[in-house]
């Protein structure tokens, strides 16, 4: 039998995904293209309504024979209500069921269709995806916790990935020890709320977590999501004193307004906000950030958005995501009045989009004649010769280059767009 796993929306389901092909490899079935292969997998994102929609859209493409399981946060929120769509789906995984998917697969095998697993589980499950499941030879996805006990008002989260639980610091090193010695020079700690993590049985946090991994020979170590309500001062000192702790966090604000982020739940303000930031960059001036907004959200008026606006301004971002607020099932906001007429909403996104790519060519303009140290991470599909590679700060950076993917190397700044930079690189 042979499988295909098309994957929607965060890090978090690429390496949810990279999870369920180690365990199919396992169970003896062989990866294919997406049109030769008898098992089609789609793990799914519910953020939005919209991506949601297309799920259901792309699993109708698939005639019979073919089996076709939708996994995920979809599937979590859905559960046995996707049968009822008539969508063309066979089986159901939610997210804390990704470890049964070899009996799913017996299930389907045996004719036992169509059938759900999408029960929650407070137990973290270990599962370590092999190195010929992983996505990338570049950067390790390395999962520390999951789900989310916040509630924010708009956010379906703690309905799709339940409540928060971590995993132990032991499994944690062990993996990041045998993704050094593996040769990734990249790792990505992952989690809804990566900074909440504490260590189960000891009850160690996530600065100290840090300051071990910092010790490994890993040139960049990353880590998201962090959340502005869990902030601990402790960590701007560690990442200060680990060198190979990228100098980039992303940091989701959603709103700049005080106002509007009580409304959505957020445990912090604008004021508390900034001061994080300002507290990094007097400990490393290098220091850069990225975003999450949320433009559109019940109640918000256009004192509220200009406040957004000044933030981008004030922090400036390295990269921003932004979208229309989308209401979603189960939330609070859900039951609120859609205020915001949606033409205003898209003008508004559209304002924020635009201002921060002045903010992007900017802050890409003043690198013109520096030099910055690059991971190659991939050959460029178009342009024969060249390849795309990410800064530090997670710049994209184009350039003529022999060097293999997963090398790092010296690129000079030659030019610059909104969205990325140009550069020759540097002969020894």
């Amino acid at each position: 039998m042979t499988f295909f796993i098309k994957t929607f929306g965060c890090q978090m389901n690429v390496s949810d995904s990279e999870k369920i092909r180690h365990l199919l490899l396992e169970k003896g079935l062989r990866p294919a293209p997406e049109a030769e292969a008898d098992l089609i997998v789609i793990n799914s994102c519910a953020v939005r309504a919209r991506p949601q929609e297309k799920i259901f859209s792309y699993a109708g493409r698939f005639p019979r024979p073919k089996k076709v399981i939708v996994a995920g946060c979809v599937a979590q929120s859905e559960k046995r209500g996707i049968f009822s769509r008539r969508a063309r789906v066979d089986y159901v995984v939610g997210t804390h069921q990704f470890h049964r998917i070899g009996e799913i697969v017996d299930e389907i095998r045996s004719g036992r269709y169509p059938g759900a697993a999408v029960g929650f589980s407070r137990r973290w499950q270990e599962l370590v995806p092999g190195a010929g499941a992983r996505d990338s030879s570049v950067t390790a996805y390395l999962s520390i916790m999951e789900g989310c006990d916040n509630f924010c008002s708009y956010c379906i989260v703690p309905f799709t990935r339940g409540r928060e639980k971590h995993r132990p610091l032991a499994a944690i090193l062990g993996e990041a020890e045998a993704l050094a010695a593996a040769g990734f020079p990249e790792v990505v700690l992952l989690g809804q709320n990566v900074n909440h993590w504490r260590d189960p049985g000891s009850g160690e946090g996530f600065p100290s977590l840090l300051r071990r991994l910092s010790r490994l020979p890993i040139h960049w170590i990353r880590f998201i999501t962090s959340y502005p309500g869990y902030h601990d001062p402790e960590l701007v000192e560690v990442m200060a004193a680990g060198r190979n702790l990228a100098r980039h966090i992303h940091f989701p604000a959603q709103s700049g307004s005080t106002r509007l982020l009580r409304r959505m739940n957020r445990a912090y303000t604008r004021s508390q906000y900034l001061g994080i930031v300002s507290a990094f960059r007097r400990a490393m001036p290098e220091m850069k950030f990225s975003s999450d907004f949320i433009v559109g959200f019940p109640g918000e008026s256009e004192r509220d958005f200009a406040l957004t606006l000044s933030l981008l301004e004030q922090v400036g971002y390295e990269s921003v995501f932004s979208f229309v607020y989308s209401p979603r099932p189960r939330t609070k906001a859900a039951a609120w009045a859609a205020d915001v007429p949606a033409a205003l909403a898209k003008e508004r996104l559209l304002a924020l989009q635009e201002k921060q790519a002045a903010i992007q060519l900017k802050n890409n303009l003043g690198l013109v004649g520096s030099t910055l140290e690059v991971l190659v991470s991939e050959s460029h599909p178009r342009k024969k010769g060249e390849k795309i590679g990410r800064t530090e700060s997670y710049r994209v950076v184009n350039f003529p280059s022999t060097a293999p993917v997963g090398r790092f190397t010296k690129v000079h700044i030659t030019g610059a767009g909104p969205h990325s930079l140009r550069g020759e690189e540097c002969r020894d």
